[in-house]
């Protein structure tokens, strides 16, 4: 029997810079990707997503120019099939390889 649980996810387009680079900076891009439990845990906490983004790129040392809140989507997860692969990549850690 399959079971399957759908997760919401939602895309956001980092723009930041290294102030540590000399000048000038690049603009480096990245897209951070959030599921619908911690967007709705931060909207609890009256945080909004693109200034929980910044806070996590600031604590390594950039500084955020712009966030872009992308598409979002869902995505169904066939839970069997997860915890089967999870399991494999823990054993595999556990006999001294690396999974990916």
């Amino acid at each position: 029997m399959k079971f399957f649980k759908t997760i919401n996810l939602t895309a956001y387009e980092v723009e930041y810079i290294d102030q540590r680079e000399p000048k000038p900076r690049t603009v480096k891009r990245e897209a951070v990707v959030l599921d619908g439990g911690r967007i709705s845990a931060l909207g609890r906490l009256g945080i909004r997503p693109a200034g929980w983004i910044s806070q996590q790129f600031a604590v390594q040392g950039y500084t955020v120019t712009t966030v872009r809140k992308g598409e979002s989507l869902g995505a169904d997860v066939d839970l069997s099939e997860l915890w089967q692969r999870t399991a494999a990549q823990i054993a595999e850690q556990r006999e001294g390889g690396t999974a990916e």
